[in-house]
């Protein structure tokens, strides 16, 4: 299993209690229960919004994201839904007994340098208005109008940098292998690659063989 560990930031200088957390991507059921167990405690129980405001289809189709502290305890959690040519970034969630150890630098980090990764330079969100400075030393900048639902005020909010990155669709035709990477492992040989080097490999000694 890939522990998906964030690089070393200004965040973890500033906050050094923050060293102690893995962020990682959701890689099997147990994960996925304690990031939709973070979003409960958080969003339902805490900011009272009704189940079936905070649960949806998306989540079945979204990149999920999990923070665990060095016990596995959950932490915090996000997911990222993918748009022709944004990635938006929701869900947001850091239990209250975690907050103001710059957990939320790290997350939005993580999230930012995976979504590149992909090739994208565009992303989006809602944000609650009371976070909106928080968004904005990043680049964030409000568009269109504030708007509510689940009782509370957001804010509509997209960064827009302007840094060419590799597009995977590069790949097309150059190295049929590199989509089947895993998830936030493009910079990495995938299982599969492995295999064509076995098969590489076994070629070679049949042929001293031979």
């Amino acid at each position: 299993m890939s522990i998906h560990h964030l690089p070393a930031s200004r965040a973890i200088a500033a906050y050094p209690d923050s060293a102690e957390l893995t962020i990682k991507i959701v890689e099997n059921e147990d994960e996925r229960l304690k990031a939709m167990l973070v979003r409960a405690i958080v969003y339902m129980h805490e900011q009272q919004c009704p189940f079936s405001e905070e649960f949806d289809l998306n989540d079945h189709t979204s990149t999920q994201i999990i923070g665990l502290d060095q016990d596995g305890e959950p932490v915090l959690t996000a997911r990222i839904r993918y748009f022709n040519k944004l990635a938006k970034i929701e869900r947001l969630a850091i239990r209250s007994e975690y907050r103001g150890r710059g957990y939320a630098h790290r997350l939005l980090q993580f999230m930012l340098d995976l979504c590149r990764q992909k090739g994208f330079s565009c992303f989006y969100l809602h944000a609650q208005a009371r976070l909106q400075f928080f968004y904005e030393g990043y680049g964030f900048r409000p568009v269109g109008g504030d708007f509510a639902f689940s009782d509370h005020d957001y804010v509509e909010m997209v960064l827009e940098e302007d840094e060419k990155l590799p597009q995977p669709t590069q790949q097309i035709g150059h190295w049929p292998m590199f989509l089947n990477r895993p998830e936030n492992n493009l910079d990495q040989a995938g299982p599969l690659e492995f295999g064509i080097s076995r098969e590489h490999l076994h070629g070679l000694t049949e042929g001293v063989r031979a």
